[in-house]
């Protein structure tokens, strides 16, 4: 390795470094207040109308699934917007740290969510809390780049899925609200730490 390639590996050290310990500021509390409505919406809906907007079985899985993609694709549009933004050429380098930490708890999640919903559908209770702790595990881990008090919506999914485990295996059947109420106060609770978070600079 010559000098050049030495100096060179160690500045994308140093970049990967300082963006893994950089506070990331592409998320808006306005966009992920959004998602929490969505969920309470969706919630209500299959609760109304349960044949319309899957409300057993395979549908509700379909049904909530659609809905995180919404949430996600509607999250990520203005994140990087906001993020080019506030960090300007380090936007990039941000993303894709921030991804790194991300992508690994969604393809757990898609898989496991695969797996259940074609070969074993009289399992899909189980999906619902294993979501919502994947969430948790997902805010616990961002501490370094959200805001530190992330940990309080983490905890909240942690407690809902430990207890939506819980209901949802003693009677074999996941309902709307068993998402609708830990996603909509959840992600409330994160729009709520974003904006405490920009309001005294943290």
């Amino acid at each position: 390795m010559t000098e050049l390639d030495r100096a060179l590996s160690e500045l994308a050290f140093i970049q990967d470094r300082f963006a893994a310990s950089t506070r990331f500021r592409g998320l808006t509390p306005q966009a992920v207040a959004m998602t929490g409505l969505l969920a309470l919406t969706l919630a209500a809906a299959q609760t109304v109308a349960p044949s319309r907007f899957g409300g057993a079985g395979v549908p509700y899985v379909v049904a909530w699934v659609a809905a995180a993609g919404i949430a996600t694709g509607l999250i990520a549009v203005d994140a990087l917007e906001r993020a080019r933004r506030m960090h300007g050429g380090l936007a990039d380098l941000l993303i894709a740290s921030t991804l790194r930490l991300l992508l690994p708890f969604g393809a757990a999640g898609a898989m496991i969510t695969f797996v259940i919903a074609r070969s074993t559908p009289e399992a899909i209770w189980i999906l619902p809390g294993l979501w919502q702790l994947l969430i948790a595990l997902i805010g616990f881990s961002a501490v370094s780049t959200l805001p530190p008090a992330i940990v309080w919506p983490a905890g909240w999914y942690f407690a809902c899925g430990s207890v939506t485990l819980v209901l949802a295996g003693q009677s074999g059947v996941p309902t709307p609200w068993m998402m609708g109420v830990p996603f909509g106060v959840g992600q409330l609770l994160v729009a709520v730490t974003l904006r405490q978070a920009r309001r005294y600079g943290g």
